[in-house]
């Protein structure tokens, strides 16, 4: 291979690794690797030593550009825009912690509870509650209510 030639595998190869960047996939980005450290190789064995530090020189700086690149890229790519501002949890059931109602169907270990004049679906530790028991909410945790009778 003429030297030419194995610069331009060098830009090549460069330029692959560009475009894993956009695109990830990683095939295009490690053929483009082995393209840049091949002709770095050639290029040492035709004899063009000056020309082999210069990509080795090129090839040391384009690694921070590139990740720099690809933080930039990806942070605006796949970063969480949305606000949490107006954001309610379903039924805020942290209100309800600690108190009393009563279970509206069997719980096995789910069922429904009326809480405060409210329908709420609740769950056990694992017992089983009857019907018309009265109930208690020992734990909330998100949007899973836990009960124990009284």
């Amino acid at each position: 291979m003429t030297q030419t030639q194995l610069i331009l595998l060098f830009v090549v190869g460069l330029a692959a690794v560009f475009v894993e960047i956009l695109i990830p996939g990683m095939i295009v980005g490690i053929c483009g690797v082995i393209c840049v450290l091949a002709s770095i190789y050639w290029t040492y064995q035709i004899g063009a030593s000056n020309a082999g530090h210069i990509m080795v020189a090129v090839g040391i700086v384009s690694i921070p550009i590139f990740v720099l690149l690809w933080y930039r890229l990806a942070s605006r790519t796949f970063a969480v825009t949305v606000s949490e501002a107006g954001f309610n949890p379903p039924g805020e059931f942290g209100k309800l912690m600690g108190q009393e109602g009563v279970a509206l169907t069997d719980l096995h270990p789910t069922g429904i509870a009326g809480i405060d004049g409210r329908r709420v679906d609740v769950v056990t530790r694992g017992e089983m509650i009857s019907k018309n028991t009265r109930i208690k909410i020992v734990e909330v945790r998100g949007n899973r209510v836990i009960v124990k009778s009284v």
